[in-house]
């Protein structure tokens, strides 16, 4: 099957169709102002990158090199991003019960609670994304999206 990208002759006068990666690097740039607003809000000096990062790690904790393939990041990028999120309280970094070689990393209770707003926020921000496009139309977006993630043969 082709997808073809209607892509209109030079000197048209129409524009030519958006490549994908304008049309979702729209809806990034709307879910970033989000959270953008909330860091205003509620957790100053926390960006995009930190709610990313707080996101991958589970209630019971993960190790840091479950976490750095998780993320993309290699294990001293993954300490450069964690050391202010550990200096502001949102996550521990502990020995591994199980393992005393390896480390763990825990959200604490701030580090929970960020990620419950975070959330929330983005939550609403679909809520309102239904409202624009049709509830239908979203829960396919959406069931689409997370095929193509399911399907590249990573978990993130």
């Amino acid at each position: 099957m082709t997808i073809s990208v209607n892509v209109r002759p030079e000197g048209s006068g129409v524009r030519p169709e958006p490549l994908v990666t304008t049309l979702l690097e729209f809806a990034m740039h709307e879910l970033r102002g989000e959270l953008y607003r909330l860091s205003d809000r509620e957790f100053p000096g926390l960006r995009v990158r930190h709610y990313r990062l707080l996101s991958f790690v589970p209630p019971g904790g993960e190790r840091l090199t479950r976490m750095g393939a998780d993320a993309g990041l290699t294990k001293q990028a993954l300490a450069q991003a964690l050391a202010p999120l550990e200096a502001g309280g949102y996550v521990e970094v502990l020995p591994d019960p199980s393992d005393g070689r390896a480390r763990i990393v825990a959200l604490t209770d701030l580090g929970r609670r960020v990620n419950d707003t975070v959330r929330g926020t983005l939550a609403a921000a679909e809520r309102g994304w239904a409202e624009r496009v049709g509830a239908d139309r979203w829960a396919a977006a959406r069931a689409v999206l997370a095929d193509l993630r399911d399907r590249s043969g990573e978990e993130r």
